[in-house]
Formats: C-alpha cells, structure tokens, sequence
C-alpha cells in the first residue's frame, strides 16, 4: 500500500487512530511492516463529543494497541467547552484541538511527525467545499502531503483502495454513526453532493487534484513575491508598501501573516479586503477580526495583532514571572534573549508592574525627562499597544516600559554588582 523508505529518515512517528476504516488501515499496515519502518506509537483523540459511543472506540484503539504490544496514548479534548469559548463549529474546534496536539508533539520531540490518515477521497471533498465555500487560490490547493508536522502518506490513495485492503488483511474497524449526520459540511459532501457529481463525472477526484497540484504552483510562486511581516512579540507587522502593490501580492501579504499567527480560521476575502483598506485611513484606524484578532494601522505600518485582556493590572518587582495578557514578563539573574538590562541595586523599594496612569513621567536612557505619553508618541508606540504596555513603576515615576527601554535612574554603571535581565515573551514569537 505504501512505499517504506519514505519514512527512513525519520526515527520516531506517532500515528493518529480514530478508530475508524482509514486509520485502522494505516495502523494495521504500519504493525505489519514494523520490520522496515522507525519506531511509531498511537494517538487517540476522546473529544468529549459523542458519549460513551467515543469511549468505547478510544477503548478499541487501546485494545487493539496493547494486543500489538504498541504504546497507545488516549487524549481527551473538551471540544464542547473550547468550541462555546472561541466561538468555533464543532469540526472547527476538534480540528484546532488536534492540531495545536500535534504541533506540540512535534515541538516537544516526542515524535518527528505525526501521521493522519487523510487519502485522496479527503483531499477532493475539502477542494470542493473551500470552492462551495468561496475560497481563494489557497483554498483549493487541496491537503499538503507533509507540512513539516502532519504527515499523510494515504493522500494519494482512494477510499475504495482502503476498503479492499481492509477487505483482505481482516483489518477491524469501528463505524462512527455521525459520519452519516449530513447536518456536518463535509458528510454532506461525502454522502450527498460527491456520490452525484461522480455519477456524471466519473475521473472528479482526479480531476480535482489535477486541479490543486496546478493551483499550489500558482500559489507558491506568488507567496514567493509577496512582502513578508515581522512578526515581533506576537504582532505581525506590514510595512504600508506591502499593501499598495498588486492586488494579489497584497492579498497574500496579509494572508500570510494571518497565518503565521495562527489566525486565519474565519478570515474572509472580505476581512482581507478590509485590512488592505486600512492603509489609506488614519493612524490609530482599525478593524476587528474573528476570535479576539484586530488589524491596525500604526504610523508607516500595520499590525494584526490579538488583543490583550489583562486579568491583573499591578504586580510587585521581583525575580520571577508575571502572567501579562498574551505574554510572560520575565525577570532574571541570567541573560535573557532580547532583555533590557538594570541594575537591580537600583529598583526602589515598592516598585510594581502596573499600566499607564494619568501623570505618569519617564526620563529615558538617552533623553531628558517627560510625560510617559509625549515619550510614547516620539517613539511611535502604536495607540493600541499604550494601555496593556508593562511599566515598571513607583509611584508616577516610571522605571521600565517593555519591551523598549529602561529609565536612566536604572542604568548599569561600572560599580553595578546585581545586574538583571527584563523580558517579555509572548506566546506567538
């Protein structure tokens, strides 16, 4: 069914089990041909979505795993909790849970890649739906083969294939009944809209693919021209050029960034349209975006960012970390990357990381003294970012304001014996 060598270069894979036809095919053929292939091991997801019918096939999976002698991790997801907080559809939820699984698995080193069993069947439907869907040209790209942490080696493999491997090697299965429930989109692909267009256009999935291969090429040769952001302590930044040239190039200058963020889930081409448009409105201008996202511009520049929802607004100085919104504040002995450096002896008693206050002064390491909010727009702190910023403080005099500068009343001078190290990292880097 597949060819071993293309996982030789990988020492460790973890392999997704449903519990249903195409993964049980995979495991099956993975346990078959473990002689020839890295070591693996099994991830089931209980998303806490369909009773005890999903214990029962995480149960299955277990069963059969410890029968092959095989490590078997059972996951549990509270799709429903997740899905009511971010405002997401129960498919959009499973799939971000999962997903933000994976990543970790791979970032922790507990696997090289996580395998799925999605086949060539998965890959048309999700093409027809991104264009039911109205779609751009990456929507009907269709599945990566491997996108540096899932891997899907069945994508160029039918459904039919599948059964009759099933069909041959005795391979168990569990049915899940929802897949009949045509209330979710893709099981109205699958069994309505799919069946109908393949009776009269008998080569669709092929013809699909075909199609995806010759729009990824188109893709990738304009993401290769497009403007790149920086993104920098979780905020993506576009210089305004990036959005006053061709209208394809700017386009994916923004898609682009919404994805390295992490935020593209809900984006429309409307969404798009709008944040391009914000090049030509005033500074401060914004618009805000599904699942807590905002778009700005700021100054020659715009920002998408996420907005933050302080849960604290004073916390006493100290080696250690503070919770800040999005980021981590961080306080050390220990050089720390990107950090502002003190001299500790210097931090007045009482000093707290607090926000900005009315009378707030600054004297900056390199300038005279002066209201923190004539510093701020000398610096060009954009307006959004003004309320959240961690100040270190006493009183109305202002020590620190992260991650830009230190005040001079905390410079480290030749006689400095406790020097530390402020930083601020958030969770998009």
């Amino acid at each position: 069914m597949l060819d071993c060598a293309c996982f030789s270069k990988y020492k460790t894979l973890a392999i997704a089990v449903s519990g249903g036809k195409d993964s049980m095919a995979l495991l099956h053929y993975f346990i078959a041909n473990s002689a020839r292939l890295p070591k693996f091991y099994v991830i089931n997801f209980e998303h806490g979505i369909r009773g005890e019918e999903s214990k029962s096939d995480s149960e299955f999976v277990k069963c059969y795993c410890d029968d092959a002698g095989l490590e078997c991790e059972i996951v549990s997801l509270d799709c429903m909790t997740y899905c009511k907080g971010g405002g997401y559809t129960l498919e959009q939820g499973a799939r971000l849970l999962r997903r933000a699984y994976y990543e970790d698995t791979v970032r922790q080193s507990k696997a090289d890649r996580v395998l799925t069993a999605h086949h060539k069947s998965d890959n048309a439907e999700s093409i027809l739906m991104h264009i039911a869907r109205g779609s751009g040209l990456k929507g009907i790209c269709g599945i990566p083969t491997d996108d540096g942490v899932v891997m899907r080696p069945l994508l160029n493999i039918s459904r039919e294939e599948i059964e009759q491997y099933c069909k041959v090697n005795n391979v168990p299965f569990r049915e899940d009944k929802s897949n009949a429930d045509t209330s979710y989109d893709r099981n109205y692909m699958r069994n309505v809209i799919i069946p109908k267009l393949k009776d009269r256009y008998g080569a669709l999935e092929d013809n699909l693919i075909g199609m995806a291969s010759r729009a990824s090429d188109a893709e990738e040769f304009i993401r290769s021209r497009c403007i790149k952001a920086d993104i920098v302590h979780g905020v993506a930044k576009l210089p305004l050029s990036a959005l006053s040239s061709d209208k394809i190039l700017a386009q994916y200058s923004v898609i682009d960034a919404l994805e390295r963020l992490g935020s593209r889930v809900d984006i429309t081409a409307g969404h798009i349209e709008d944040i391009i448009a914000l090049k030509d409105k005033k500074n401060g201008a914004k618009i805000d975006l599904p699942h807590g996202y905002c778009a700005c511009k700021a100054y020659c520049e715009l920002h998408i960012y996420r907005q933050i929802n302080l849960s604290i607004k004073q916390s006493l100085f100290g080696i250690g970390e503070v919770e800040w919104g999005n980021a981590i504040l961080r306080v050390s002995p220990d050089v720390l990357p990107s950090a502002l450096r003190i001299d500790g002896e210097k931090v007045p008693q009482g000093a707290v990381w607090r926000t900005r206050r009315q009378g707030d002064t600054f004297l900056p390491f390199g300038g005279g003294r002066r209201t923190l909010g004539d510093w701020l727009t000398d610096k060009k702190v954009p307006l959004y970012r003004r309320d959240t910023l961690p100040l270190l403080a006493l009183g109305n005099e202002i020590l620190a304001v992260l991650p830009y500068e230190i005040s001079r009343s905390l410079a480290v001078d030749d006689t400095s014996e406790r020097i530390l190290y402020l930083s601020m990292e958030s969770e998009q880097q």
